[in-house]
């Protein structure tokens, strides 16, 4: 049984973050813009600045977590691919935002990106969440048996480390296609059923005496 929190944990930690700010920036943005009232433009300046710092951490963690798990068929290799080179085009976007916004105030096209941005970030959350609940990535028996641990005097220079080698294995990935080698997989862009899935095993029912039966996991 683990006792201790592993370093690739770290990523579906933080990107609440990012996912909750992001969007609330940019409607912020929206309002000062349809409204002309500039206290929201104000407001929205420091989300956008802590919705890009976080979303700074969870991209790093994102890309270590990717070499830390199994990644054991092609779709959870590209559908893995894809949710990470989208992140990565949501958070270009958010700082070509803040970076605007930190010096000027928000116009109809930053507003433009901001919700753009926001609507990519939606369909790589989703790809986030099939990878964990319908491939099962990052859950026990996909995780690497020589997996970090978090809390220990070396985390952070794995965690960069891990990081680099993730986007060393994007760009080679990107490259691939851009070359024509192999496609995606089919089912990694989340849109179509492929027939994979994680499969769990069913319940014990264990009888304990009066009252109804207790399913065991």
């Amino acid at each position: 049984m683990k006792k201790a929190m592993l370093l690739h944990e770290l990523h579906p930690a933080l990107v609440h973050m990012p996912l909750a700010l992001l969007p609330t920036a940019a409607m912020a943005d929206l309002i000062s813009v349809t409204t002309g009232d500039a206290s929201w433009a104000r407001v929205a300046r420091r989300i956008w600045v802590a919705g890009s710092v976080s979303g700074l951490f969870a991209g790093v963690t994102g890309l270590a977590a990717s070499q830390e798990v199994r990644l054991e068929t092609p779709r959870s290799q590209d559908m893995t691919f894809l949710h990470g080179v989208g992140n990565a085009a949501v958070l270009a976007g958010a700082l070509g935002v803040t970076a605007w916004r930190l010096r000027r105030e928000p116009t109809a096209a930053t507003v433009a990106l901001g919700l753009g941005a926001c609507g990519l970030a939606l369909y790589t959350a989703t790809l986030g969440g099939k990878l964990v609940y319908e491939l099962g990535v990052g859950q026990r028996d996909t995780v690497r048996k020589d997996a970090p641990m978090l809390l220990t005097r070396d985390a952070p220079l794995l965690l960069v480390r891990d990081a680099l080698r993730g986007a060393q294995w994007l760009v080679t990935r990107a490259r691939e296609l851009l070359a024509g080698g192999r496609p995606l997989a089919k089912g990694a862009t989340g849109t179509e059923p492929s027939g994979e899935s994680l499969t769990l095993p069913a319940p014990v029912v264990v009888f304990h005496g009066r009252g109804r039966p207790m399913p065991q996991a």
